[in-house]
């Protein structure tokens, strides 16, 4: 696990509660120099990649194979979406611009 992640600006060390309001918001103002920072493609992909693939096509399988009922289904997906959110922080990497699809969007 990687540190918290840092400005790209003036390499300021950002705090968990700083990036967790990042990841709501998409984007925030570094606290030490004030540049708006965003999270990285790379980031936002990894945190995509492991909620929805990672855990939703194994659970449907787990669901359909075992024939658990719909309220555990349920219940894990949302333990497991909270985890990540609360540990996801520690991945984020920041950038100084924010992409969407590979355009640059200001």
């Amino acid at each position: 696990m990687n540190a918290m992640p840092r400005c790209q600006n003036c390499g300021f060390k950002w705090s968990w509660k700083e990036v967790l309001m990042l990841s709501v918001k998409g984007k925030k103002e570094c606290s030490n120099c004030h540049k708006r920072q965003y999270i990285s493609d790379k980031s936002n992909f990894w945190t995509t990649f492991l909620i929805s693939t990672a855990f939703l096509l194994p659970m449907n399988f787990v669901h359909a194979y075992y024939e658990i009922s719909w309220l555990w289904f349920f219940l894990a997906i949302l333990i497991y979406i909270t985890l990540v959110s609360l540990l996801m922080p520690f991945f984020y990497k920041l950038s100084n611009t924010h992409k969407r699809f590979g355009k640059t969007i200001e």
